[in-house]
């Protein structure tokens, strides 16, 4: 049997979460030298509530080689196999870490994949693992599958409802942060190559869905695109409209999954942020 191991900072949908091939990898979040461990000692809701009281940025911390040798072993242990996707290196020492892990086990048992995505881009690539996984794919074929995934095809398209959390992580400036602030600027974003870069700038929040709108009509793949993946950070109300304008505007019909994006986005953007993933042309 193969079985899927993913890090937190995915985000998963539940149905994911909750499969039994599936095997989640938290992520650490410290509030000064509070350590808390993403989604078993902190939900994303006490996560966003904490992030809005405490005035320095909390720090995420990557898995080390030791605790992903204990995962390996322990998910090895009866005979399976493992594939284990991970946040893009680009990113995070999460995946190296894994790599020195492999490399002192020594197994061709398993199969390390570099997402070179963030959040529910990695989520949706493991949606696809776990699909090719029970279609009865071995590793080396869901290697093959996997990788045209990983080269910039999934659109991570984002907006964040206040700068002052990417201020505080030192992204921006203060100066930046205050006049996007003041003319009421919502930044776009995306991520290529496992790191964000902005792509656009609306004025005020009504505009973020049908920006999200023009750009799923004008550049989704609909042949490759079997599901569409909605995150937000505690906002679910504006995540399920821009479902309802995606079946309605876009006349989509396939499966859209919505999740609650967690600590290792959140950490950067703040409450307010709405996602949506899909692949591009």
């Amino acid at each position: 049997m193969i079985k899927l191991l993913v890090d937190s900072s995915a985000d998963c949908p539940d149905f994911v979460i909750n499969d039994e091939l599936v095997s989640i990898l938290p992520l650490c979040i410290n509030f000064g030298e509070k350590e808390y461990i993403d989604r078993v000692t902190i939900t994303p809701t006490e996560f966003f509530q904490k992030l809005t009281e405490e005035k320095t940025a909390p720090k995420t911390s990557q898995v080390t080689p030791a605790t992903f040798l204990e995962v390996f072993k322990r998910e090895l242990a009866g005979g399976d196999q493992l594939v284990c996707l991970l946040i893009a290196s680009a990113a995070s020492g999460t995946f190296q870490s894994a790599v020195v892990a492999k490399n002192e086990l020594d197994s061709d048992d398993i199969l390390l994949i570099d997402s070179n995505m963030l959040c529910l881009g990695e989520a949706y690539l493991a949606i696809k693992i776990l699909e090719w996984i029970k279609a009865g794919k071995n590793l080396t074929e869901i290697a093959d599958l996997a990788k045209p995934y990983t080269e910039n095809k999934i659109q991570h398209l984002f907006t964040v409802d206040t700068m002052e959390y990417l201020k505080r992580g030192g992204r921006i400036t203060g100066a930046k942060a205050f006049m996007a602030e003041l003319l009421n600027i919502k930044p776009v974003l995306t991520v290529e190559n496992g790191l964000t870069k902005p792509i656009g700038k609306l004025r005020g929040r009504k505009k973020v869905i049908p920006y999200y709108i023009k750009y799923i009509q004008e550049e989704m793949d609909w042949q490759q695109t079997d599901f569409i993946l909605i995150g937000h950070t505690v906002d679910p109300d504006f995540a399920k409209e821009l479902e309802e304008k995606i079946r309605e505007e876009v006349k989509w019909e396939k499966p859209i999954h919505i999740a609650e994006i967690g600590p290792t986005i959140g950490t950067h953007c703040g409450p307010g942020v709405l996602a949506v993933f899909y692949v591009k042309k």
